[in-house]
């Protein structure tokens, strides 16, 4: 079996068991994102510590100190520093997670603007000071997510 195969085989495997899992645990009355989210991280534990185990046999096997356990399955290439640039890929999820933040928040607060009867409103200026602040909160967020996305790597002119 070629190493391909293997590997296959290998997430095959973990997928059905992954799946039986969140089964389980639907069934058992806990949400669907809880279990998949605690599949998720059974899944990078094992694989952490299978990799460790791997890393730490040739380690000693070479005469040299193994890594802490902790630091290797959390931290595999280092605890990050406080002036690293974060990879393009971070970039692009803080990005759509504050697209989708921002463009919701747009939606409710021009949505509560919208719906509201504000001839029968007895403050109808504070009520429109609360729809602008969600979609004031919005555009802050859309602006952030297009400079998360503006971000090119190679050049430090858009590092804050």
């Amino acid at each position: 079996m070629g190493r391909r195969a293997a590997l296959t085989v290998y997430l095959a495997a973990w997928a059905a068991l992954l799946l039986g899992v969140i089964y389980w645990l639907r069934k058992s009355g806990v949400p669907v994102w809880a279990g998949i989210v605690g599949a998720w991280l059974l899944f990078m534990l094992v694989n952490g510590t299978l990799a460790y185990k791997a890393r730490a046999l040739r380690l000693r096997s070479e005469g040299k100190q193994a890594p802490s356990y902790f630091r290797y399955v959390f931290f595999p290439t280092g605890a990050p520093k406080f002036k690293d640039e974060a990879p393009t890929s971070t970039h692009y999820l803080v990005g759509v997670i504050a697209l989708v933040a921002g463009a919701f928040l747009v939606f409710c607060g021009v949505g509560l603007a919208v719906s509201a009867q504000w001839s029968r409103m007895p403050h109808p200026i504070a009520a429109m000071g609360l729809c602008l602040i969600p979609s004031s909160i919005g555009v802050a967020l859309l602006y952030f997510a297009w400079r998360c996305f503006a971000v090119r790597s190679s050049s430090s002119r858009n590092v804050a």
